[in-house]
């Protein structure tokens, strides 16, 4: 008898579900996973093809990422040995969740993965609701916090998947708060370029950790991330980390376009900044559509007078790939995100969401 594969696995993992993507068919505009919708231009792919033609592939990569610390240390003014880069934030959320102990404590709706990862590393996880503004008020922590054993504050700002910012002050009265019972506070600031605000240049920063990454300033293809902490537990998530994770393409490419093509990504961001505003105004001006205002590169909306299921076919029969997020938590009911793409996208987008709600 051939044994069930399943038996070896773990009970609580049996029925466990994951990110879920969906594949866009073919000429679909895709307006689901906050992307940057404009590219590099030729002369930097031109320039990139070259730089990383140089490689040794039958090598190992740098396992300190020594070219890339360097790099990342000048662009964002903290010394090399507070920064940890990994395969993703995601990779960087795995190594600390297994680093540490206690509870992840998260206001909700927020990004999935904190549940997901927490779930995957056995470590407990405690979920409370965000106002219904999808506003914060870190006045709630200490009847959430004393319950729980203490762990980590995850907050992010501007919050996926709604686009709300969380001020700095708010920020900064969270983690003391926090401290006092014991937790330590990390901030994901995945969509710090679209918001402007960060921990890290402001005082009371030394007391947060900072998440950050390149995904949604237009680099997601390389899947590069990277945490701001004390130089001890940098050290510690060196140990844990799996050996190589950052492989020699990623580290030669990132440290290009940091150095000579940042300055292209940043007037990229404030093109879909000035898109977002005027993706906005054109959703308020539906009947039946009220887009909540965001800081990031999308923007979470409400419908009224058809479900959110039927609009998302509706759009995608149409060629507009967004996101159902209605069933992703009770305060996003009736709720869809869109991803702020180019100025021809947007307004298919527009006429298709105004044709979608009138059905």
């Amino acid at each position: 008898m051939v044994p069930d594969p399943m038996s070896w696995v773990r009970d609580d993992l049996r029925t466990a579900t994951g990110y879920s993507v969906l594949e866009a068919p073919d000429g679909t505009i895709k307006l689901d996973a906050m992307e940057n919708p404009f590219g590099l231009p030729d002369p930097v792919r031109q320039e990139l093809a070259k730089a990383v033609s140089t490689i040794s592939l039958n090598r190992y990569p740098d396992p300190r990422a020594t070219d890339l610390r360097l790099e990342a240390s000048r662009l964002i003014g903290v010394v090399p040995e507070k920064l940890f880069f990994g395969n993703g934030s995601d990779e960087i959320l795995l190594n600390l969740f297994l680093a540490t102990k206690g509870t992840i404590v998260t206001p909700e709706p927020t990004f999935s993965m904190y549940r997901i990862i927490a779930g995957t590393v056995q470590r407990s996880f405690k979920g409370f609701p965000l106002n219904p503004d999808y506003s914060f008020d870190p006045e709630i922590l200490p009847s959430v916090l004393s319950r729980e054993p203490p762990g980590i504050l995850v907050l992010a700002s501007p919050n996926n998947p709604t686009g709300v910012a969380c001020p700095l002050k708010t920020v900064f009265r969270a983690a003391k708060i926090a401290r006092e019972y014991g937790f330590v506070t990390l901030l994901d600031e995945a969509y710090y370029p679209f918001h402007g605000e960060t921990a890290l240049s402001e005082a009371g920063g030394e007391d947060v950790l900072v998440l950050r990454t390149f995904s949604k300033m237009g680099l997601a293809g390389l899947r590069l991330g990277f945490l701001v902490a004390p130089e001890p537990l940098v050290q510690l998530l060196d140990v844990l980390r799996l050996p190589y994770n950052m492989d020699s393409l990623t580290q030669r490419a990132a440290v290009l376009l940091m150095r000579d093509v940042y300055p292209l990504l940043e007037k990229q961001v404030e093109e879909i900044c000035l898109l977002r505003d005027q993706l906005f105004s054109g959703m308020q001006s539906i009947p039946g559509v009220s887009p909540v205002p965001s800081r990031a590169n999308f923007i979470l909306f409400r419908v009224k007078g058809v479900p959110p299921p039927v609009l998302f076919r509706r759009l995608l029969e149409k060629g507009v790939l967004v996101r159902d997020v209605s069933g992703h938590h009770p305060l996003l009911e009736g709720t869809l995100r869109v991803t702020v793409g180019t100025g021809e996208e947007n307004g298919s987008f527009l006429k298709a969401l105004r044709e979608g709600v009138g059905g």
